[in-house]
This record gives structure tokens, sequence and C-alpha cells, in this order.
């Protein structure tokens, strides 16, 4: 990597966060701390009040934070796979999670950083594909930008799915309780779900959604599970206090599809932004055979981005 003046002032705000290596980027409105290990958001904040948005791993309830899923979402069956008659094991949430970004490109400004993994002996034992991802965040205003960019330096088709995994901040402080926090759609659904039973996507069909724009987190519909909607023709989706705005809003931009996790008795929701989805409960084994994941020839490269939007004012009353 090359080094400029920019670089120096990025690593100088390098730091540690829960025993990680991390880098923090800022604008007047947000600083934004990402660690090293997993290129995962460690914080959201928002400078001017000082409000936190991001769940904070309390691992009492949930011990990560936003962690980015790839080559699979949430898992395969049995994690594993065979590609070409070989097994190999898959570890949940996949390689990204726990794989130290080693490189990093810095953006035009300390707004925005990009982190880099490639593929090394290590990653080829658990999946035999030559790869680069590059994971950009990027601030502009009150919108936190994720940007992923996954390239096939290999010589054969690659398969993967791809998803973010932010959670945000539903703290049961002050007398308040899960009632008083409900996920918001951008318009009325009527949509039923597949039923996601130990990770993996079952063909029951259960009825979820009757023309509906929001969902108390205390709604007995919430399962301990992930709620998947595929193809969701809300494209924004707002955690808020009942009855008023969203305090942050997830935008799914290139994602066609979300996973949305908020376990009875948590203090926060997760909007999974998903490329392809998890694994079938009933699914073929080879890794070319199943029909949910993003093939990529040789050479080519795909991005994809979604967003984060801060709302401060309704985040002062929802969080503070």
């Amino acid at each position: 990597m090359k080094s400029t003046g920019l670089t120096a002032l990025l690593l100088a705000a390098t730091s540690a966060c829960a025993g990680m290596e991390t880098v923090t980027i800022q604008n007047a409105e947000l600083s934004v701390t990402i660690a090293r290990k997993g290129a995962e958001l460690q914080s959201i904040r928002h400078r001017p009040t000082d409000t936190e948005y991001l769940w904070q791993g309390d691992p009492a309830f949930w011990a990560n934070r936003a962690p980015n899923m790839f080559p699979v979402n949430v898992r395969f069956k049995d994690d594993r796979f065979t590609y070409q008659g070989r097994p190999y094991a898959m570890p949940r949430m996949g390689l990204a999670v726990t794989a130290e970004f080693a490189g990093e490109e810095i953006g035009d400004s300390p707004s925005s950083v990009v982190l880099l993994l490639e593929s090394s002996e290590k990653t080829l034992r658990y999946y035999p594909f030559p790869f680069r991802l590059e994971i950009t965040s990027e601030l502009t205003g009150l919108r936190l930008t994720q940007r992923y960019r996954i390239m096939n330096t290999g010589r054969a088709m690659l398969y993967f799915a791809l998803g973010g995994h932010p959670g945000i901040r539903t703290p049961l402080i002050h007398g308040r309780t899960r009632a008083d926090y409900e996920i918001r759609f951008t318009q009325p659904l009527r949509v039923d779900r597949p039923e996601i039973s130990d990770g993996l996507v079952t063909t029951k069909r259960i009825p979820f959604l009757a023309d509906e724009d929001r969902l108390r987190l205390d709604d007995p519909r919430v399962p301990s599970g992930g709620m998947f909607l595929e193809n969701s023709a809300s494209r924004q989706i707002g955690v808020a206090l009942k009855g008023r705005e969203p305090y942050v809003t997830v935008d799914l931009g290139d994602f066609p599809n979300t996973n949305l996790w908020s376990p009875p008795g948590m203090p926060y929701v997760c909007v999974e932004p998903m490329v392809a989805h998890h694994d079938f409960a009933v699914t073929p084994e080879a890794i070319e055979e199943k029909s949910h994941l993003v093939s990529l020839p040789a050479g080519a490269a795909r991005t994809y981005q979604f967003s984060l939007l801060v709302h401060p004012e309704e985040g002062r009353r929802a969080l503070k």
C-alpha cells in the first residue's frame, strides 16, 4: 500500500476496541469505528449529541455488533459443503467474520476507508476459491454507506452469498420495554415468510404481515430466529419508538433480500441486507448446485451497497 499523509492521519486514529485493532472515520455529524477483525462496525456515534446507535456487543445478549457475512449468509447445512466432490467445513457466518483485514486503502477524506481481504492458504482450506473482498465504509452527512466489492481472482466459477448484519440499539432502560419499539416499513406489506429453523430456510410458510407497515417488537409473530423477506417491496426499513418516525433507517440498496432478527427479550434489532440467503434445510451438498448462491465468472467482479441513515432528533428521544 502506498503511504500518504492521509494514511498517517487515519492510522493515528487506530485504537483498541474490546481487544481489537480499529480504525475510525468521521465527519461533522458521525464518528464510525470499524474493527480490522471482520471489518465489523464497532460504533456509529452522532457527534453533536454523543448518541451511540450501534448495538455494543454485550455478551449477556449477543457478543457481535455488525458482522459481515461472506461467503455464506448465516450458514450452510451441517456447516459444510462439497466442491468437485471434495468436502469442506464452512464456519457459521462465513470466513470474513473472524478474518483479519490486513490491507487498507484510504478514501479521499478521513470520512471513508476501504478494508481488504484476499484469499490465502488458510481461506482455501475452507473455501477453495481465490477472491478479493473490499469493504468500503463511507460517511455522507448522517448516512453511513457500506459498499462491498467481490472479485473472482481465480480461473473457475466462484459461488457465494453476502450479507451485512448491523445491530441497532433498542435499550431496555428508563422503564421502557420492547413494546416501546417497532420495525417500520416504507409501505404496507402483505407477505408471508419462510420458517427459519436452526439458521436454515425450510419449506414451511408462515403468515406474517397483513397490509401492515410496522411490527412491534413484542408482537407474538416475532420469533427467536430470523424473519426473512425475499425481494421486499419496502427498500427502507427503520427502527422506531412506537408511533414515531424511525431513529435509524437501513436502506437495502443493491441487496435484494433482508433478514430481521430481534429475539424476544433482546435489546437490539438486526436488519440484515442479503445477497442470496440462508442455506435450505433440504439442499444439495455440492456448492455448485446450491441454487440460491451468486455465480461469479473468473475475472469478474460485483459491487453491492446498503446504507444506514441516522435521524438524530428521534435518536435522542429513543436512546437517551
